[in-house]
């Protein structure tokens, strides 16, 4: 977070000038998902993922209590079907916690056709990545700033609240070049593989000392 706060400022105050653009004039699709007719009767215990607001987190998607679609109820529902790249943000929710389940946003990066999204999940697709890379657009959406930001348009009750489309369709996104898009994000990936291999090594660790205690146990 301090690092992107370093190299490209504050995304809403834009306060190191960059370019500027509303994020309708560099995607070739927003929309939000539905919900088949039946609700839960359509889910299958296999077939296409159909992804609910609960799978997606910030910077990632949680498919431990995903849920399945057949291929013929997909097939009802193309204006969401899922692209590699695509860009998922959850349309309703509270802003309350920590982990506030309103504007949460997630990059899918399965296979095209391969998964769809319920109504309360907004799908956005960039145009190109000559302007905006994907990953660096999922950054700008789940930065602090944006939170704040996201905090102050939504509309709705107390409790639970909710984005509309040209809220989403007019939020404000920096362009830096993207080659220094490029730089942040292989910094980003160099602090996941470190993350990963230090998580490796800690389970590797751990199995060894658990393994050396049961034969520990043996012996006695």
């Amino acid at each position: 977070k301090a690092r992107f706060v370093e190299m490209f400022g504050d995304p809403i105050s834009n306060n190191f000038n960059w370019n500027t653009t509303k994020l309708k004039n560099i995607t070739s699709k927003i929309t939000n998902g539905s919900t088949p007719k039946g609700g839960s009767k359509n889910y299958v215990n296999s077939g296409v993922m159909f992804l609910r607001s609960q799978n997606i987190w910030r910077n990632h998607i949680d498919s431990s209590d995903v849920v399945f679609i057949s291929e013929k109820t997909n097939l009802k529902l193309q204006k969401s079907v899922l692209k590699n790249n695509d860009i998922l943000i959850t349309k309703t929710g509270r802003i309350n916690t920590q982990n506030s389940s309103l504007g949460r946003a997630a990059l899918y990066s399965g296979k095209d056709n391969s998964a769809n999204i319920n109504g309360h999940v907004y799908l956005i697709r960039l145009k190109n990545h000559n302007l905006v890379l994907p990953r660096f657009l999922v950054t700008i959406l789940t930065g602090e700033a944006y939170r704040k930001y996201i905090r102050k348009v939504c509309v709705g009750g107390i409790d639970k609240r909710q984005i509309n489309l040209n809220q989403v369709e007019n939020f404000p996104i920096i362009l830096p070049p993207v080659k220094k898009q490029q730089e942040f994000i292989s910094l980003i990936q160099q602090v996941d593989k470190s993350k990963f291999e230090n998580i490796v090594y800690l389970n590797k660790t751990l199995s060894s000392k658990i393994l050396s205690q049961i034969g520990d146990v043996i012996r006695d």
